[in-house]
C-alpha cells in the first residue's frame, strides 16, 4: 500500500484500486463493527466544512457556534414563512426541514455522508480529475445517535446537546426522497470547531476515522468501474427531475451516460 503526507490529515493510505481500498477499510476496525459513515471530496487539501460554515465564512472573519445558530435559526423561520416546512401534507420537525432545504441547495451544519463507501468514493472522483481526493470514513463508535431514529426534538434542544462534546453526531433522515434512498444518506452534525481539519468535530482518537488519498489515476479507474461494475453513477445517485436535468445538459454529449 502506498502512502500520502496529506497537509491536513498526515501521511494516510493511498490505493491504487477498489480492490486496496476494500482491504484496507476491512482491515482498520477488525475488533470492532466496521461500519463508517463516509465523506468523498474532491480535493484532499479541502478541510471538512458544512456548507453552512461556508457561506458564514464569506462576511465573518470568524464563524462561532453562535454565529451558527443565529442564521441556522433565521433560515427556519424564513422557510416556514415561505410555507416550505409542510411536506405531503406532513408538519416537518426542524432538523426534517433543514434536511430538505439542503437537498435543494440551501446551506446547512448538516454534512452530507453515505453509509455506503462505493458512494463516498463516487463523490471523491466526480470533480477536480487531476487532484487527489479524500475519502473520510467516520466510525460509528466515536459518533453520536443512532439508526432509524425519528427527530421530534425542536432545533434548540438538538443544539444544545452539542455542548461539551468533541464528536459529531449522525441523523438518518426519513426516506422522503429518491435520492436520499439511492445515496443511503447519512447526515453528521456538531457544534463549529475551528481545526486545520476543519468545521466539523472530530474525536481526537486516531481510531475515530480513516483519511483515505484517492489519486487522480485511481480516480479515472474507479469512477468507471463504479459506473459499468456497480452502477453507481449521476442517473442513479440523483434518481430526480434535477439530476435527469443535469445529466442532458450542455454539459455532456447526447450518449456519455448510456452504458451500453
Amino acid at each position: 500500500m502506498m502512502f500520502f503526507d496529506s497537509e491536513l490529515f498526515g501521511k494516510v493510505p493511498s490505493p491504487e484500486s477498489i480492490e486496496d481500498l476494500l482491504a484496507l477499510v476491512k482491515s482498520h476496525a477488525p475488533n470492532r463493527r466496521n461500519v463508517y459513515f463516509w465523506r468523498g471530496q474532491s480535493d484532499i487539501q479541502w478541510p471538512i466544512h458544512s456548507a453552512a460554515y461556508r457561506r458564514l465564512k464569506i462576511t465573518n472573519k470568524e464563524v462561532t457556534e453562535q454565529i451558527m445558530q443565529s442564521y441556522e435559526k433565521s433560515l427556519l423561520e424564513h422557510a416556514t414563512h415561505q410555507g416550505y416546512r409542510y411536506d405531503n401534507n406532513r408538519e416537518l420537525k426542524d432538523l426534517e426541514l433543514l434536511a430538505k432545504l439542503q437537498h435543494h441547495g440551501a446551506a446547512t451544519r448538516l454534512l452530507d455522508c453515505s453509509r455506503n463507501l462505493l458512494i463516498g468514493l463516487w463523490f471523491a472522483c466526480t470533480s477536480e480529475q487531476e487532484k487527489n481526493g479524500l475519502l473520510f470514513g467516520f466510525h460509528s463508535n466515536f459518533v453520536g445517535g443512532y439508526e432509524n431514529e425519528l427527530e421530534v426534538r425542536s432545533y434548540a434542544d438538538v443544539c444544545n446537546e452539542l455542548e461539551g462534546y468533541d464528536h459529531p453526531f449522525v441523523w438518518q433522515p426519513p426516506v422522503v426522497s429518491k435520492r436520499i434512498a439511492s445515496q443511503s444518506a447519512q447526515f453528521l452534525y456538531s457544534g463549529v470547531t475551528n481545526k486545520p481539519s476543519g468545521s466539523v468535530a472530530i474525536s481526537n482518537n486516531i481510531d475515530s476515522y480513516i483519511a483515505i488519498n484517492i489519486t487522480p489515476s485511481f480516480k479515472k479507474l474507479a469512477f468507471k468501474e463504479l459506473a459499468e461494475t456497480f452502477d453507481i453513477r449521476h442517473l442513479t445517485l440523483f434518481p430526480d427531475l434535477d439530476g435527469f436535468g443535469y445529466v442532458h445538459s450542455f454539459r455532456f454529449g447526447q450518449f456519455q451516460h448510456n452504458r451500453w
